[in-house]
């Protein structure tokens, strides 16, 4: 792919005052390291914020999800631990949650920059697996779907994943990243294939639900094949630092609802923003929040 280093003075005057050239960036370049012949690179109208407006006053079908920003520890008993504690309290607060969306790689650090394959190794799980059976307790005994992002060991190879369980606990979805960034490499982590059966959708109360992971949003393929297929709600798990920003080009991107969850806090070298926000086809954000751990709710509509 040729690249060009020219950007017109416009464009840098359009991106600072809309508030997202860090997250146009991060976009353009994948988290630093996505296949070059696979790169969307957003239009300027797409990032641009230009204001538009999802009318959902006639939607026929909804959902109400959670979407978590959680503080990571380095080990993944107290991880596992939280994120159940989490769940409990996020139905206990809003009893008709339906579905919880936790960030990428979120049983354990999303980088150990000292050692990183062998922390890799150290908090990878199978599915099913010891960690995933007993998060799987937890979506049967609330009755809700709950995704999340772990490092998956299958046979003798990592895979950055997100998976998906239903409100009987059972494995609904598993999706392997594709778009891979440098700390992946690093951790020592496998790109999941372009086939058909890692282009994860199912549906959920009739809402035709896609799953990526923090780079695939990068991959024209991927978009591609999500897009073809209709999606209606993209689940995005990642590990950011970008900060809070005023619109969400991704939706505009796949024409869906996108649920992005992210994680807040140090790991080492890293500090995690805890951008975590819902938003419309428009790209509006509905729901938002960014510099703290939190979660936030909001029922979806889609038309």
């Amino acid at each position: 792919m040729k690249t060009y280093n020219y950007i017109s003075p416009f464009f840098w005057r359009t991106m600072r005052r809309e508030g997202v050239l860090i997250l146009l960036l991060l976009i353009m370049l994948g988290g630093t390291s996505c296949q070059e012949e696979d790169l969307i690179v957003q239009s300027l109208y797409d990032v641009s914020g230009a204001r538009l407006i999802y009318e959902d006053s006639q939607a026929s079908k909804f959902i109400n999800v959670v979407a978590v920003s959680m503080q990571v520890s380095y080990d993944k008993d107290e991880n596992i631990d939280q994120l159940k504690r989490l769940c409990s309290r996020a139905v206990n607060e809003h009893p008709d949650t339906e579905l919880i969306l936790f960030g990428e790689s979120i049983l354990g650090w999303y980088i150990d920059e000292d050692e990183p394959e062998n922390y890799q190794e150290l908090i990878a799980e199978p599915i099913p697996g010891p960690a995933v059976d007993e998060i799987a307790l937890v979506a049967d005994s609330l009755n809700i779907y709950l995704a999340f992002g772990l490092t998956e060991k299958r046979n003798d190879t990592l895979f950055n994943s997100q998976i998906l369980l239903n409100p009987n606990g059972e494995v609904e979805a598993v999706h392997r990243k594709i778009n891979l960034t440098q700390d992946d490499l690093s951790n020592g982590i496998i790109a999941g294939p372009k086939t058909e059966d890692n282009v994860t959708l199912v549906t959920i109360n009739g809402i035709r639900t896609g799953l990526i992971v923090c780079a695939d949003v990068s991959g024209y393929w991927l978009t591609k094949q999500l897009v073809n297929k209709n999606v209606e709600l993209i689940l995005h798990s990642l590990a950011s630092e970008v900060p809070e920003f005023v619109f969400d080009p991704v939706a505009r991107q796949f024409n869906a609802w996108e649920v992005f969850a992210n994680r807040f806090g140090s790991e080492g070298k890293r500090n995690y923003s805890g951008l975590t926000y819902i938003a419309d086809p428009s790209g509006s954000i509905r729901s938002g929040a960014s510099k703290s751990a939190i979660y936030m709710y909001h029922r979806i509509a889609v038309r």
